[in-house]
């Protein structure tokens, strides 16, 4: 993929402010995309230091994404200023560890509220404005979890399948539209939010290397770099599925 591949289209992001999302954007902006960012929470550091040297400052919006009139709203500000979308990141959403039977109802609902409705309802708020033009891209984070179960992540696990079922449909209903759709699926990511367990147990942060066939854990910018091939014209013939970017996980095991 060349330099500066994106150039010229602008890419939303929701939660870019954090972790793998924030990755997508500084690549996505790397890339020579405008970068618009949707996250429930305010970045950590100034806007105008978000994506790194030499990228211009992204478009910030607060809002929750679980909520369609605040997506609805950040849409109607982006008509206003005629800011045009080319690709949206579908990414925010969030995981709640714990036995299935233990599960609590309140973050059944939070992670069914957050991971499948309220990445259905940024597609259905954004992708009409994205298929005004050809060459549309749409980019889910689904998990490595929708096909290899974990401990503790039934429900998680559940609402990545969802995803991952969510980009077959999607592409065919939208492939006529010139729009591309598709998921990514990450493995065991070294986020912010994953290093504090990482730290607290680190004999299974050894084991989770241990059980992947590359022998490490992943790093948000190896989830950015697939994004970004996605979003780009390279994988214009490309729709409808999930690429798994976990090191290996998924492939299988080495135990007989």
């Amino acid at each position: 993929m060349s330099e500066r591949a994106l150039a010229g289209r602008t890419a939303l992001v929701t939660g870019g402010t954090s972790g793998i999302g924030l990755a997508v954007a500084r690549r996505l902006a790397r890339d020579g995309a405008r970068i618009v960012i949707v996250a429930r929470e305010p970045p950590p550091q100034a806007a105008d230091d978000l994506l790194g040297p030499g990228c211009p400052p992204p478009l910030l919006f607060q809002a929750d994404i679980g909520r369609r009139d605040q997506l609805e709203a950040v849409r109607d500000q982006l008509d206003r200023d005629a800011v045009e979308l080319n690709i949206v990141v579908a990414n925010a959403g969030l995981a709640r560890r714990s036995e299935a039977l233990e599960t609590p109802d309140e973050d059944v609902r939070l992670m069914l509220d957050t991971n499948v409705y309220g990445s259905f309802i940024t597609l259905q708020v954004f992708v009409p404005v994205v298929a005004r033009r050809p060459g549309g891209r749409v980019v889910l984070t689904s998990s490595v979890t929708a096909i290899h179960g974990m401990r503790r992540r039934a429900l998680y696990s559940a609402t990545k399948a969802a995803l991952t079922g969510m980009v077959r449909s999607l592409a065919i209903e939208w492939g006529p539209l010139g729009v591309c759709v598709n998921a990514v699926g990450p493995g065991i990511i070294r986020t912010p939010l994953l290093q504090p367990y990482v730290d607290a147990y680190p004999e299974r942060a050894a084991a989770a290397v241990g059980a992947t066939p590359l022998r490490r854990l992943g790093e948000p910018e190896d989830v950015a770099g697939v994004v970004a091939f996605l979003a780009s014209d390279a994988a214009g013939f490309i729709t409808g599925q999930t690429l798994f970017v976990d090191g290996g996980i998924s492939a299988g095991d080495a135990w007989w």
